[in-house]
Formats: C-alpha cells, structure tokens, sequence
C-alpha cells in the first residue's frame, strides 16, 4: 500500500477512536503502546456447497479490513449491525440470509483475501474500502448497476457525482458510504500575526490583499501571501531581502500527505496520467504547470517545506506542529490535527475552500469510502440485500470517524467533531467548507486506477521523492522521463 494511503489508514483508525469518545489531544500517528493482534480478528465462518450455512441458509460474507474497520474498538458496531440482520426479525433472516463478519488487521487483509480469491473461497461483501484499493480489484468487482437503478441500493441523497465516482469501465463498482472532502486548514494565529485576512470560506468570494485590493482566492495568491507567511530564524519573512531559506523556522503552505497526482489534481485541476485509451501514458499540461507551480514554491520561494523541513516538523505532520500557516488535507486529517501528550496544540485554526485551480475551476480532490461485491458471489441479490443494510446503519459511519455520503447523515457528524474540538481550539470550526466542496470534485479521481497499479504508482512516488529532495531538477525534463517509465510500466515492465 501507497504511503499516503498507510497513513490516511492510520488517521482513520485515531478518528475512530476520537470520535468514539476519547476527546483529549489526539496522538500523532504512532504505535499503541499496546501492541495489537495481526491476521484475524473474527474468522471466517465455513459454508457448505453452494455457499449455504449447515441448516441450509444463504451465508453472506462481509469481509472488512481493506481500509479503515479493522480495529478491534470498531468490531461492536459491526458485529450490532451483524446481529440486527441475523435477529428474528431482521432483514437477513426474513429472507433466509446469515450474515456473517470476518475481519482482519489491515498489514494483513490485502494477501488473506487474494488467497481466499484464489482458492475460490472469497467472501460476499467486503469493505469499508477506498477509491485506490478498489480499484485494485477492478474487474473481480460486480456491477451494481441493476441494483441501483432498481433502488435495491439505495442512494437517496447522495450527490450524483460522488455515486458517478465509482463508475469505472461502465460499471457501478461500488456505492459511496464515507466521504472525505479536501480543503485549506489554516492557523488562523499565524494570519493574525502576519496582519493577512483570512481566506475565504465560500467559493466565488475574493480574497483582500494586505493594500486592500481584491483578488481572485486562485493559487497565485497563494503563492503570494506564502512569502508573508513563511519566516525565518531572524523573524525575516519570505518577502524580505535578507530572508534565510537555510533557517526557516515558520511556512506558508504545505500539502501534507498526498502525492503528485493529489498535488496536480488540485492546483492544475482534473487530470489523468492515462490517456482515453486506458493504455497510453501521459502527464496532461495542466499537471505539468502545476508540478512546476509546487517545486518553485518549494525551491525558488522556500514557502513550501522540502523533505528534511518536513521530517523536522512534528515528524512529517506539518501543520499540527504550529509552523504552518495553510495546508491542504481532506476530513480525515481532524483526526491528527492535534499532537500528542506532552506537546503544544495548534489551538487557534479553521478551514477555507479550495483555491481556483490553474484551469480557472475549483478542484477539490476526494477521498471515499465504499463497499462492493465481488463477482464471485453466488447469492448477488442477497449479498445486495445485506450490503444495503450495512450501510443504511449509521453507529458504524460514525464508528468509522467518516463523513458520511448521505446529506441528512452529516449534522450528527460535524456536531461530533464540534464537541471533540470544543475545549482545545477556541472557535467553532466552519464545517460547511467541507460540505461545499464535495460539489468541486475531480472529474478523474486523483487514485485512479493505471496499468500494473503498484509499479505505475511507485513511480510517480520516486518523483515525489526528487522534487522533495533535489533542488536542481528540470520539471519539463523530469516529468517526460516519468511519462517514459509510465509507458514501460504500463505494458508490463
């Protein structure tokens, strides 16, 4: 697994926790000190021929660990969902179905269920999963198509184009269950000081330079007030002759923990690295220009912090250690925003839309969560039947720390976050940010899936890995010899 994605693993797993009660400082992501079980947390339960249970009902398995779902504090919500279905009265048993959970850690689901595939034992359902690892599974996913058009799923107000998100090669692959907008965080302390107004919360509003003119919130202008964000050790900042970019103690932006396909989505707009074709490699210009727009900030500015700034700031996550005045992360990161024992909290911060991208529209990358079944299923109607029941259970979504997909689901959501935030940061956070930009989506999906997927992926990760830590790169050069690789990788390479 991709290593943003482990650590968006990790982030869930802590907003489960936190919104499961635990509203003190949230750790970073770090190991229990209580070392936790590996393989199976609930084992599979066997079936006889045909997929039924011994007394003849029809075994539904859900299979849960590819994402978040796999820590043991999750496993109540899941096995109260299982036992409702099953219960005398429960849809499940109405219709002569048995539900049965099995779950797994999550270093360990990945190679439990290719094994269970290729054995020819694999489960019914499986998730919570995301858009990246779904993909993975691409063609051994059923189409659930029939079943939406037939309202056997329901999707009842869910935005169309976060249901059209799961929508690959014609097929319906998924349905969405958890959502996870992006948007700017911001240390509202850090503007203050700067004597900067705050970015704006509603897309469309402008953004009031320090002279007092209006300007368009577009990535230019965060590029602008970077320099007047971004300070070094003698309180010099970025604007300033005598500024040190080898002694910054203080940045003006920064995109934690996502890629450069996350980093070009959002700043350059909707993209692919794969042609219409599905075959051909390719870096559109839009993603060109906005990998350049990312390194000179990191290298021609110094606003953006490169990697060993990055390791010495709260161990990679930059904006809780307080030296970071904006940086782009989606809903899940309200998990870690705050550090852990014994460290100071960034105690004053909000959120701001997405700035204009630089195809002049607002793109907000997504991360979401789904559950699908696999192809394999002999009993796809009662799978359907159980699937729905799962993800019409709202203890689990708010288990799960996830926003939920469906509209009318949220305000529970938001006030939980309200209430875990209410001691530690001094304003209520303006959620409907995140709301908003589920409307800016990308047309391609940032984690899209590409030809022979890990290969593909790491290297579009080496290229992450130079701009980080090469100051002399040619971005035209670079990026036409990452196209290059793709295309070997892409026919088997």
């Amino acid at each position: 697994m991709q290593q943003n994605s482990s650590r968006r693993r990790i982030a869930l797993g802590l907003a489960a926790l936190l919104i499961a009660g635990a509203c003190t400082q949230a750790a970073a992501p770090a190991p229990s000190s209580t070392p936790r079980p590996t393989g199976a947390l609930v084992t599979a339960q066997p079936s006889s021929a045909g997929g039924l249970t011994s007394d003849g009902k029809i075994l539904v398995r859900w299979f849960v660990g590819l994402g978040t779902g796999g820590n043991p504090e999750q496993l109540g919500a899941e096995s109260a969902a299982v036992a409702k279905c099953n219960a005398a009265d429960g849809p499940c048993t109405k219709a002569g179905i048995k539900l049965a959970l099995e779950v797994y850690q999550n270093d360990a689901a990945y190679d439990t269920l290719a094994t269970q595939i290729a054995t020819r034992n694999a489960p019914d359902i499986i998730g919570p999963i995301g858009v990246r690892a779904l993909n993975g599974f691409g063609d051994q996913l059923l189409d659930l198509s029939k079943y939406v058009q037939a309202k056997t799923l329901d999707t009842t107000g869910i935005e169309k184009n976060l249901v059209d998100t799961y929508i690959v090669n014609g097929k319906q692959i998924g349905i969405p269950y958890a959502v996870y907008p992006s948007y700017m965080y911001y240390n509202k302390a850090l503007f203050k000081e700067a004597g900067l107004k705050e970015p704006p919360h509603k897309v469309g509003d402008k953004y009031t330079m320090p002279n007092g003119s209006q300007v368009d919130w577009n990535w230019d202008t965060v590029a602008q007030i970077a320099k007047i964000l971004t300070v070094d050790s003698k309180g010099n900042d970025a604007t300033k002759a005598g500024f040190d970019p080898k002694n910054i103690t203080q940045f003006g932006f920064d995109f934690q923990w996502t890629d450069p396909r996350g980093w070009a989505t959002v700043i350059g707009g909707s993209g692919s690295a794969v042609a219409a074709d599905g075959k051909t490699a390719q870096w559109p210009g839009n993603w060109k220009k906005a990998i350049q727009w990312y390194y000179d900030r990191l290298w021609k500015d110094h606003t953006a912090p490169t990697q060993d700034y990055i390791t010495a700031l709260a161990g990679g996550n930059t904006f809780q250690s307080g030296k970071v005045a904006m940086d782009f992360v989606h809903t899940w990161y309200t998990c870690c925003v705050y550090p852990g024992d014994n460290t100071s909290p960034v105690k004053d911060w909000d959120i701001a839309v997405a700035p204009i991208s630089l195809d002049g529209k607002v793109t907000a990358k997504l991360h979401a969560d789904t559950m699908g079944i696999l192809s394999s299923t002999v009993h796809a109607d009662a799978a359907v039947l159980a699937m729905n029941f799962i993800m019409t259970q709202p203890d689990i979504v708010v288990t799960y720390g996830a926003m939920p997909a469906k509209v009318a689901d949220r305000k529970a959501f938001f006030t939980a976050l309200d209430k875990k935030f209410q001691k530690l940061n001094p304003t209520k956070i303006d959620w409907q940010v995140a709301s908003s930009m589920l409307s800016y989506t990308e047309s391609i999906n940032h984690e899209a899936n590409m030809p022979n997927f890990l290969k593909s992926d790491a290297a579009i990760k080496t290229l992450q890995s130079d701009m980080l830590t090469n100051a002399t790169l040619n971005i035209d050069t670079r990026l036409g010899d990452l196209v290059k690789t793709l295309q070997g990788t892409f026919g088997g390479s």
